[in-house]
């Protein structure tokens, strides 16, 4: 009996004194990872993932590591992708921030009014992947617009211009939908600014004429006024004879050379607001919510002309006659 008590002793005194160095092993910290992160690819096991992380000197223990997992229950909640570990942490902060799935995420910005090669331009700018890649992914997803918009034509419209965070090694396809997403979060709030039934458009006009609108206004106010103008020309059957409509229909063509000439005014497409009654078939551009928004409630005037004069703005005209004295006057200012 004495000696089972002894064996007993024995045995709480070993796992005390491992429950000891155990604890102390996990509040001990590691170093900074060279770089600052460090990358878990998709499919390791947890021991694989501590020893990634002890031969990246963020743990010095993997086996201590191990344990706590083990302990913790986190062995199948630890996720992929790339994670920041700037300072020393213990084994708990680590294997939490894996668990988490606190990942690095990017920063990718675009800008309003961008069209989807110009967009796939800052996809690569930004570091995240060829250009190329992107405008294939790009071709790839009309169906996902269609689900909404059975006349699109293409994403172009729909990728929602905004600042996004992203995980590392998100491909094209993920960004897209994402930026698909949202721009039916920005669809819902126009509709709660202004049921879809009382706007003037249906969906797929309003982003076209969204786009336009985008193109043509510089500063943010006369939005609503810029759309006036083309539901105006819209509902009287005249020409819209918006100039970006001509230079992306150009552009689609790889013949826009930087500057409008009399002859690309007649160029035959579709797009071509010069040549053809009426919206385009698609947008020209991505626009934002201003533009959205200034198209579904845009201001109540008799304006049918206006032209760019200096600081971006515009002189709007209810005729021809006061537009043509616009154009002279423009005209005569730059020429000072």
């Amino acid at each position: 009996m004495k000696k089972f008590l002894l064996a007993v002793s024995v045995l709480i005194l070993a796992v005390a004194g491992l429950a000891v160095y155990e604890l102390q092993e996990w509040r001990a910290v590691g170093s900074p990872a060279e770089g600052g992160t460090v990358e878990i690819p998709h499919g390791l096991g947890a021991r694989e993932v501590v020893g990634l992380l002890e031969d990246k000197k963020v743990i010095s223990n993997r086996n201590a590591a191990l344990a706590y997992i083990f302990y913790t229950h986190t062995r199948n909640k630890l996720q992929a992708g790339e994670y920041l570990f700037d300072r020393p942490m213990t084994i708990p902060e680590v294997i939490g921030k894996l668990a988490s799935g606190s990942v690095v995420l990017h920063k990718f910005t675009v800008p309003e009014g961008l069209t989807t090669e110009a967009t796939a331009q800052k996809w690569e700018e930004q570091g995240f992947g060829t250009a190329g890649d992107f405008l294939k992914a790009a071709a790839g997803a009309v169906e996902i617009v269609r689900k909404f918009d059975e006349k699109a034509v293409s994403v172009e419209g729909y990728l929602f211009p905004e600042t996004y965070s992203l995980r590392s090694r998100t491909t094209p396809r993920q960004a897209i939908e994402i930026m698909i997403a949202r721009f039916q979060q920005m669809a819902g709030r126009l509709q709660q600014e202004l049921p879809a039934d009382k706007w003037p458009l249906n969906l797929h006009d309003t982003v076209v004429l969204a786009s336009l609108v985008e193109s043509e206004a510089a500063v943010s106010d006369e939005r609503p006024t810029i759309a006036s103008v083309y539901l105006n020309r819209l509902n009287m059957h005249i020409l819209l004879q918006c100039d970006p409509t001509v230079i992306y229909a150009l552009e689609q063509a790889d013949r826009y050379r930087g500057k409008l000439t009399l002859a690309d005014l007649h160029f035959s497409s579709p797009y071509n607001t010069y040549v053809n009654t009426g919206l385009p078939p698609g947008p020209i551009a991505n626009p934002g919510y201003p533009s959205l928004l200034a198209t579904i409630q845009p201001a109540s005037t008799n304006y049918l002309f206006f032209v760019r004069t200096l600081e971006s703005r515009h002189t709007f005209s209810e005729n021809l006659a006061a537009h043509n004295r616009a154009v002279a006057a423009y005209r005569k200012l730059r020429g000072k």
